[in-house]
């Protein structure tokens, strides 16, 4: 008889350990990705089926914005506010990129528009003011934030303003400077929110966060007609 309570008791911390430790690890139904070439490729795909999504930006203290963005051709319509400068709207469409000059600022009113080229060897501020938009607006595309040699050191699920994510930690280098980004993906490869965090030396890292929302949902990107098109100052190089 004693045998028989010793093998129950035996079986009950059994049966236990393996309840305590299914409580403790829930089944997942997340799907997670290992390589960042996956995990861009899922994104494009479930983006493209979206059509168009809204980016809200934090640059900390280099100002804030929101782009809404078309995922086919990633065209763009953004305000940013940069500091304490005033806000400057940029449209961004296959054919060229747009900035507005605030108003008052534009030599002629009603020509409050610019067109701006990042490549422009003749004009350096207008090859900074498009380079800005181009940034801004790469935010949306994962294939961007995710560049070849980027890699994936974490992921776990996590619970992000209500909505189960997948959690990722990358290690990213652009343009010669190592970064960490932080990317949570939503049960649909959609992106929810991102983080990077650049390194300065001698100061303060860098940080940009993006949450993205209304996916789907239509966005107004209208580019200036000729007649509203100013002309940009050149400067010195």
């Amino acid at each position: 008889m004693r045998s028989n309570r010793v093998a129950a008791a035996g079986f009950a911390v059994v049966v236990s350990a393996v309840l305590s430790a299914c409580a403790d690890e829930p089944s997942s139904t997340m799907r997670t990705f290992d390589t960042p070439q996956a995990l861009a490729e899922a994104n494009r795909v479930a983006a493209e089926g979206k059509g168009s999504v809204t980016v809200d930006l934090d640059l900390a203290t280099n100002g804030k914005g929101s782009c809404g963005l078309r995922t086919d051709d990633f065209a763009a319509s953004c305000r940013i506010s940069i500091a304490d400068a005033e806000e400057v709207a940029y449209v961004m469409v296959p054919d060229g990129i747009f900035v507005r000059i605030p108003d008052g600022q534009a030599p002629r009113p009603d020509k409050p528009w610019l067109r701006i080229d990042p490549d422009d060897p003749d004009n350096p501020l207008g090859r900074a003011m498009a380079d800005v938009a181009v940034h801004i607006r790469d935010t949306a595309d994962i294939r961007k934030a995710l560049p070849e040699g980027a890699r994936i050191v974490e992921k776990a699920e996590e619970s992000l303003s209500g909505r189960q994510t997948v959690r990722y930690t990358a290690h990213v280098t652009v343009n010669g400077q190592a970064s960490v980004l932080k990317l949570w993906v939503d049960g649909d490869d959609l992106p929810v929110k991102t983080e990077v965090r650049t390194p300065v030396e001698g100061g303060e890292p860098v940080q940009v966060v993006a949450h993205y929302r209304d996916w789907g949902k239509p966005v107004d990107i209208t580019a200036p007609t000729p007649e509203q098109l100013g002309q940009l100052p050149t400067l010195p190089g």
